[in-house]
């Protein structure tokens, strides 16, 4: 007698079998290894017995039949309206529609989610490795491989999308959670030590540039929060300044924002666009420049501003004033602190190409912008001797520990310190004591007279 044996299939346990007078072998699942074992034994006897008769069909259940019909592309679909249009905000979206779109429907997008193991998803993150990748709307094709990171990404995409497919009834286990991506390694940001910042301040002639180093160094502010700036948001009058109590108020950014993900996410009234700039290109541009409001609540602050910054935002409003006389109409005012000459916004990407040429042209490291914002937020926690919360009220996190985890970066020069103190603080051993005159003069006698020595420790001895 032949052997059935047992096979896992997604979330079920297989077993085929032939019966005397039948072409074509039967096929049948059940949810436990024990039932499906059960079913081997009663095959066994009832063919001992000569007794056997093909299975009788199994209706389906509700959600089981539901389950059938449901594939990766359905799901992802549902999974992005019923979803992900009320909880991601419009870059989030993006991209995962584009993850959706060129990484995981081309591959999964036909395959029923019920059939789908972890050994599909391996194999299907194995082979995304030797894909290329495809860059989304206006970044730069550099010709790569889909990298880990971002294989990584795809994972935490679909483990998401399946954990929501056991809530709806469709499945009831996710196999992504058994699934391994690939390893990486995050590339560790380089940050400028306080030195550097100090001396890319000090070289900058760019007066544009300055204040947004300024800006971000001093007030640990993001790109897009520098560049939403208007002049409303300011309180830096002279009063103000003199008394050290010049501050600013965040609560925007500037964002350029694909349309397609506003669009839909103002049908569930969540663009929380406040403002949309004209578009300059003559030709249809599927991005718009927008001021929306910050992603998290805790990103709503106010940040006391040091005279240094205080009197540089003075010096560029006074500049704009004059552009602002020359041009006349012609300046179109959006009430601006960084506006071009004739009025209209920079955009983030303007600000690093100038902070690229600032690396380039003084030899200082070369760094993004956002590193500025870490730089920032270690030199103001070593400043406060660790006063993790009053930073994070200038940094805007909503958690304490992404102040510590993520931004503060001890320098080299502080470990050096550090090393040093070690040293003499517990390494080196501690100097003898030097003896004063009458303990010079004691020992002197005792030396002389041992007699003496003894006669002492037996005084204390009786004592």
């Amino acid at each position: 007698m032949k052997t059935i044996r047992i096979r896992k299939k997604g979330n079920k346990f297989e077993i085929n079998y032939r019966l005397p007078g039948c072409d074509q072998p039967f096929s049948e699942r059940f949810p436990t290894m024990e039932e499906a074992e059960l079913r081997i034994a009663q095959i066994n006897v009832d063919k001992m017995r000569n007794d056997i008769h093909p299975p009788k069909p199994i209706r389906l259940a509700k959600e089981e039949k539901k389950a059938r019909l449901v594939t990766v592309r359905t799901l992802m679909e549902e999974f992005v309206k019923h979803y992900g249009l009320n909880h991601w905000g419009d870059s989030y979206l993006s991209m995962n529609l584009h993850r959706i779109e060129h990484y995981i429907l081309p591959y999964l997008g036909d395959a029923y989610i019920c059939d789908l193991t972890p050994h599909d998803l391996d194999v299907f993150y194995d082979s995304l490795q030797t894909k290329p990748a495809v860059s989304m709307k206006g970044k730069e094709d550099k010709k790569a491989k889909i990298s880990p990171s971002v294989i990584a990404k795809i994972h935490d995409l679909l483990r998401s999308a399946l954990n929501q497919a056991i809530a709806w009834g469709y499945i009831q286990t996710n196999p992504a959670e058994h699934a391994k991506p690939p390893k990486y390694r995050m590339k560790k940001r380089d940050v400028w030590t306080p030195e550097e910042a100090r001396r890319a301040i000090e070289l900058c002639n760019d007066p544009v540039l300055r204040l947004a180093l300024l800006l971000a160094l001093g007030c640990s502010m993001r790109i897009g929060e520098i560049l939403a700036l208007r002049w409303e948001d300011l309180h830096i009058s002279d009063e103000e300044i003199a008394k050290g109590a010049a501050w600013l108020m965040v609560d925007k950014e500037l964002r350029r924002c694909e349309k397609d993900s506003l669009e839909r996410l103002r049908s569930h009234s969540r663009d929380n666009v406040m403002f949309v700039f004209p578009e300059y290109k003559k030709t249809g541009c599927s991005t718009a420049l927008v001021l929306k409001t910050p992603k998290t609540e805790s990103s709503v602050r106010k940040i006391y501003t040091s005279k240094t910054v205080a009197q540089a935002l003075r010096d560029t409003q006074e500049s704009q004033k004059q552009d602002k006389a020359v041009l006349g109409e012609e300046y179109e005012d959006f009430g601006l602190v960084f506006a071009h000459n004739d009025g209209r916004p920079y955009e983030p990407g303007q600000i690093n190409r100038k902070l690229k040429e600032l690396c380039k042209e003084t030899g200082l490291p070369e760094v993004v912008f956002h590193s500025l914002r870490h730089c920032s937020t270690s030199i103001k926690l070593q400043l406060s001797g660790g006063d993790i919360k009053t930073v994070q009220g200038d940094t805007g996190h909503s958690q304490a520990r992404m102040v510590t985890d993520v931004y503060a970066h001890s320098f080299a020069e502080n470990r050096r310190v550090l090393s040093d103190k070690m040293e003499e603080s517990f390494f080196k051993p501690k100097p003898e004591a030097e003896p004063d005159d009458e303990s010079e003069a004691l020992i002197q006698k005792i030396r002389e007279n041992p007699e003496l020595f003894q006669l002492l420790i037996a005084a204390f001895g009786k004592k």
